[in-house]
């Protein structure tokens, strides 16, 4: 289940990156997830051949499929709202994501979260894809998107 309202740890040798450990309007400086794209189900690889000869096909067992997934969110300085303060925690707060993400291209890192109500989560993760920046707001905002990827597609 991918509950974008709770929090949200990327651990990392480079690392750890918490995602919605604050409240809005308040001066926390937050890595506030607004969309995961994947977290929810494994895909399945389903083989199948058609028969020889014949109508119809086989359809062999169905396996779970590595568990990509993409997180969506901004980073949203509240501390400091404005000018070089804001510029500089911001440009900080962006160069950790970074610095984590990168650190898991050939190491392993661990996604962990808890959906409100349930029992805690977790991913062994990599990361297969750089992260894109996208100023927001008139450049309020810090958008951000990146990519996981679970090898193991079941979460502990």
């Amino acid at each position: 289940m991918a509950d974008v309202g709770a929090i949200h740890v990327l651990t990392t040798p480079g690392g750890t990156i918490t995602f919605n450990n604050g409240t809005l309007h308040s001066l926390d400086d937050l890595y506030w997830i607004q969309e995961i794209d994947g977290l929810d189900g494994a895909p399945r690889r389903s083989p199948v051949d058609s028969k020889p000869l014949a109508h119809g096909g086989l359809v062999h067992d169905i396996w779970k499929g590595p568990r990509p997934f993409t997180i969506e969110g901004v980073i949203l300085i509240q501390s400091a709202p404005f000018g070089d303060a804001c510029r500089s925690a911001r440009n900080t707060m962006e160069s950790n994501l970074v610095v984590a993400l990168d650190s898991i291209l050939d190491g392993d890192g661990t996604w962990v979260w808890t959906p409100i109500g349930l029992g805690a989560r977790s991913l062994t993760v990599r990361n297969p894809e750089k992260i894109d920046f996208k100023h927001q707001d008139d450049y309020a905002l810090l958008g951000f998107t990146f990519g996981l990827i679970a090898a193991e597609p079941d979460w502990a």
